[in-house]
């Protein structure tokens, strides 16, 4: 190619070129793509209030007790002379769990009987010989002062035979208490003495332990947020743990106090069970009660990581067509898990449980399934 035409066709290359920046500078720069202002921004997950609590969550748990459990000892002293019961035998008001030797009581009780007749007859003595005296009084021959004097021996004489009195019935009452009796039905769950061994009346020598199979109270730790509904004659339903047996439980005493340890009240409820499962529900064992048949477990609840905090004031947020906003609500923890809130909260409401840390009023949610 010679230089004139290599010359023309570089002018003719760069003319060109210049005509393309033309064309593309008159047609204004590149515009980006159109951001849609709908948009989702922070992901979030959703749940609905729930009326009342189920399952796990409106359950309380303690131990089963009988409310008669005492431990023996016998009113006199003595030596045991014979023992009626084993450990572990059911045994009815008033039966005989132990005897003792009655021998010394009862010649105690003779000696009482034999110085009651002496202080009768003092008594006989000391008031014939005020009516000697009174006639002489009268009579003017007895002074006042030997006339008081018959008087205050006869009144000592009615006092030594009411004194006497009084001991015969107490060692006739000792007599009757010789044998250690059941005050109450039950099962004798541990005997202590022998035939053989001495009891003494003070301090007092423990016999044996008797409880109650048949009046059975449940002590159970309810969460302080269930608690404020359970009134005394509030009926629950319950079962025991392990062996599933069902039983009622009447509410008899709701505590006043929260375990700061466990955040729970004790309540007391009388446990009745059902008629051929007595046997079944022991005391000392473990009992599981449903609270929400109660109103304890009435809500509306939410689950504890959705409540958020600005301050004093507690506050939820709730989707609604696409956007995230804030409710205020009162709260009352019930579990760990759940918290019953108030103030405006409808049921059907898409409260967030998760990701709550990024929402601000108004901000842009997609819903995660």
């Amino acid at each position: 190619m010679t230089k004139t035409r290599r010359t023309t066709f570089l002018l003719s290359a760069a003319l060109a070129a210049g005509a393309l920046g033309c064309s593309r500078a008159s047609a204004g720069p590149a515009a980006l793509p159109a951001r849609d202002a709908a948009q989702p921004t922070v992901a979030v997950r959703v749940t609905k209030p729930l009326a009342r609590l189920d399952g796990e969550t409106s359950r309380a748990t303690g131990e089963l007790r009988s409310k008669l459990q005492a431990t023996l000892s016998a009113k006199v002293s003595g030596t045991i002379l014979k023992v009626h019961v084993q450990s572990g035998d059911r045994v009815r008001k008033g039966d005989p769990l132990v005897e003792l030797d009655p021998a010394t009581l009862v010649i105690q009780l003779d000696e009482a009987r034999a110085a009651r007749k002496m202080a009768v007859a003092a008594r006989a003595n000391a008031r014939a010989e005020q009516g000697r005296t009174q006639q002489l009084f009268d009579a003017g021959s007895a002074p006042p002062a030997v006339m008081d004097k018959v008087r205050a021996a006869a009144d000592q004489a009615d006092a030594s035979v009411e004194q006497a009195d009084a001991q015969v019935r107490l060692l006739e009452q000792n007599l009757r208490d010789h044998v250690v009796r059941a005050p109450f039905d039950g099962i004798v769950t541990s005997r202590m003495k022998n035939v053989g061994d001495y009891l003494a009346m003070m301090p007092p020598t423990p016999v044996a332990t008797l409880v109650s199979v048949d009046a059975v109270e449940a002590k159970l730790a309810v969460p302080e947020g269930l608690v404020d509904p359970l009134r005394p004659g509030a009926t629950l339903r319950g079962r025991t743990i392990p062996g599933g047996v069902a039983f009622t439980a009447r509410v008899t005493s709701v505590g006043a106090v929260v375990d700061p340890a466990t955040r729970a009240v004790e309540v007391l409820a009388d446990v009745r069970a059902p008629t051929g499962a007595r046997g079944a529900v022991r005391p000392g064992g473990l009992a599981e009660v449903d609270l929400g048949g109660s109103g304890a477990g009435q809500g509306p609840f939410v689950p504890a990581q959705a409540v958020a905090r600005e301050g004093e004031q507690r506050f939820v947020w709730v989707v609604d067509a696409g956007a995230a906003h804030r409710r205020d609500v009162q709260v009352e923890p019930v579990t760990p898990q759940w918290t019953r809130v108030r103030g405006g909260l409808g049921p059907d409401e898409a409260v967030v449980v998760e990701g709550v840390g990024g929402l601000a009023e108004g901000t842009r949610v997609a819903v995660a399934k």
